[in-house]
């Protein structure tokens, strides 16, 4: 493999990359492999490193908006990596981006890895912050390229972009794209190369290389073991029903050619892969890891999609709250995508003292990791010394923060225009305990780089975060109280008007029973049932009560079938109280009828209706007791006069 024969060339403390000639020729921040450290410098520095250290460098975090914030957690957490996004960029021109991303690596005790999404297209960030200006084809999606300008545009693109990730301070690229949709219009449709799976695999072999010339920026294969027509995961949950055997004919075929070209790292997608692990997302699944090493026998960096997106939020939700952060790296994948390093950090940790996770796993993870550092030209021995963390939330140089107001670029809150955030409803679950927020942002492009928060507008508490999804759509879920919330709606991008709306308070869920009713009715029929029935009238009215009753109840089932679509029903019954509570196609329905085609009604859909507590059961017994010995006698009464 191509990472193995650059580490092997690695001699008396410095390697000569092929290419060098050509990165000499990028900005002082593009650093060379001239500087390069030993296989056995890694893995003293491995060997000696703090527990804590090593699972720092096992992140890759979306970068704050605070640059003092970003180099003192940097230092501190000893992170190993950032990526960036459009927030990141706007606003600045190239050169002060340069600066910004420099005066991060300078916080580093160990270089870091800057990531990017540039898969063209929407996905380009470069473009759709407005840091480069688009330039005919060379930022399209590789798909376009292919058709307008065949393999060599879209190898000529690749070589192109790649030299100016670098330039700019960037290293590492999630892209190409391997994935291959059969369905127009589905999520990752266009974002795929759109040619079949040989002819994917064929693109890929070809545009790794070209990714990763000169070894200025690695490459990510992205989303394994393939995304096909899987819905959006970064806003729920996403499934593919394809068996093993057709992912390895079809899915997988391209990720083994790019691979075999020397794809420096493998990204793993939320999506759940029912016959292989039913379970978990791939990204949390060992089941799927495995499939990397053991069937594409592949030793390179395996990173996770960022975990802050709602297929894992929610998985989380329904595990317990699960630390996904724990279950990543039990799922084998070397660097996790979030930004809860604080939390995570010592989660993962603990879970390693506890025998949960090896510590040789960790130590392979940091490895591979500093590994592709050393290949990208990132290390020089002093970053493998250890040194104390320094804190920068004193540091006054403040000169390479966001918005510096340079001419060169319009002011951030106009950049992109009339740009909206629209809610286009608010849905909730069955018990009415969870609100879903749904909108949707006027740029389709702000898929997975926007943040949307949902604030308290009236104490300005920040309540919970989503991601932005395909499309520029969004949901953002969160718990309801027991009072009316109004809610504040905003983007991380600030040319976005914040927008209010309101969730509704928790309702009450107890059953409307009228028990004054229901009291009056059990005494006026207990008073019947201790009538003396001295005259065949009184036996006749008796009677002509029970058969009142009967209809009764035949006319409560009536009453459920037709309302049992309005927002809540309560039907009662003169003589039976127990209630049912359930729920019918969305709405509540309360039923005290004990007539059981009223209770089919009323329980259909739902399994969990629970019978609450019966009351007036002894009353109702002698009730009924009374009238059937009135009604008999009543009967043999009438009968009796008949005859005579």
């Amino acid at each position: 493999m191509k990472i193995k024969r650059a580490f092997t060339s690695v001699i008396a403390g410095f390697s000569i990359a092929v290419g060098c000639l050509a990165i000499n020729n990028l900005s002082a921040n593009a650093a060379t492999t001239q500087n390069g450290v030993t296989n056995d410098q890694i893995n003293q520095y491995v060997n000696n490193a703090t527990l804590e250290q090593k699972v720092g460098q096992m992140y890759v975090s979306r970068t704050p908006q605070d640059p003092n914030q970003v180099k003192n957690d940097v230092s501190k957490y000893n992170l190993g990596g950032l990526i960036v996004y459009d927030a990141d960029m706007k606003g600045l021109t190239q050169q002060q981006f340069k600066d910004k991303m420099k005066s991060f690596q300078d916080s580093a005790q160990t270089p870091l890895l800057v990531g990017v999404d540039q898969e063209g297209g929407l996905v380009s960030r470069l473009t759709h912050s407005e840091l480069v200006q688009q330039n005919g084809n060379q930022f399209a999606f590789p798909r376009k390229q292919y058709e307008e300008g065949g393999m060599k545009e879209v190898v000529d693109d690749a070589e192109k972009n790649a030299t100016l990730l670098r330039s700019l301070g960037i290293n590492w690229n999630y892209a190409p794209d391997a994935d291959y949709s059969t369905k127009p219009g589905t999520f990752m449709w266009d974002r795929t190369f759109g040619q079949g799976y040989q002819q994917t695999a064929d693109y890929l072999s070809k545009v790794v290389p070209a990714w990763q010339h000169d070894n200025l920026v690695a490459s990510t294969l992205k989303h394994f073991p393939g995304y096909g027509d899987a819905a959006d995961t970064h806003t729920g949950f996403a499934e593919n029903s394809k068996s093993l055997t057709e992912l390895e004919n079809q899915d997988m075929v391209p990720f083994k050619a790019g691979m075999k070209a020397g794809a420096d790292s493998v990204m793993v997608t939320h999506v759940i892969y029912n016959k292989i692990d039913p379970e978990y997302p791939a990204s949390l699944s060992p089941k799927i890891n495995s499939l990397i090493r053991n069937n594409c026998n592949y030793n390179g960096v395996i990173v996770t999609d960022a975990l802050e997106m709602g297929a894992i939020t929610d998985f989380a939700k329904e595990h317990g709250n699960a630390s996904v952060d724990v279950l990543a790296v039990k799922a084998g994948n070397d660097m996790i995508m979030t930004t809860d390093y604080a939390t995570g950090i010592k989660e993962i940790i603990s879970a390693v003292k506890a025998g949960e996770i090896p510590e040789s796993q960790i130590n392979a993870s940091v490895t591979r990791i500093l590994q592709l550092k050393n290949k990208l030209g990132l290390l020089k021995p002093e970053n493998l010394m250890f040194r104390k963390p320094t804190n920068n939330n004193n540091n006054n140089n403040t000169s390479t923060i966001i918005n510096p107001g340079n001419t060169d670029h319009k002011n951030p809150s106009v950049i992109s225009g009339n740009n909206s955030i629209t809610i286009s409803g608010i849905t909730y679950n069955n018990d009415k305990k969870v609100a879903f927020i749904n909108g949707k942002v006027s740029d389709p492009a702000a898929e997975g780089s926007m943040i949307m928060t949902a604030t308290n507008a009236n104490t300005g508490k920040k309540i919970t975060t989503a991601v932005v999804g395909g499309k520029g759509v969004f949901a953002i879920e969160l718990p309801m109280t027991n009072e009316v919330q109004n809610v504040k709606i905003t983007s991380d991008d600030d040319s976005y008007a914040a927008v209010t709306t309101k969730v509704e308070a928790i309702k009450a869920d107890k059953p409307v029973v009228n028990t004054d009713q229901n009291n009056k009715q059990n005494s006026s029929t207990e008073k019947q049932t201790n009538k003396q029935n001295n005259s065949v009238k009184d036996e006749v009215n008796i009677t002509l009560n029970t058969e009142k009753q009967a209809n009764s109840a035949k006319k409560n089932t009536q009453v459920v079938s037709k309302n049992i679509n309005s927002e809540k029903t309560t039907v009662t019954n003169p003589v039976y109280k127990s209630a049912i509570k359930t729920n019918y196609q969305g709405k509540n329905v309360i039923t005290t009828s004990h007539d059981s085609a009223a209770h089919a009604v009323a329980q259909k859909s739902n399994n969990n209706a629970k019978v609450l507590p019966k009351t007036g059961t002894k009353e109702n017994i002698v009730a009924l007791f009374g009238l059937a010995i009135t009604s008999t006698t009543a009967l043999f009464g009438l009968a009796l006069r008949k005859k005579n």
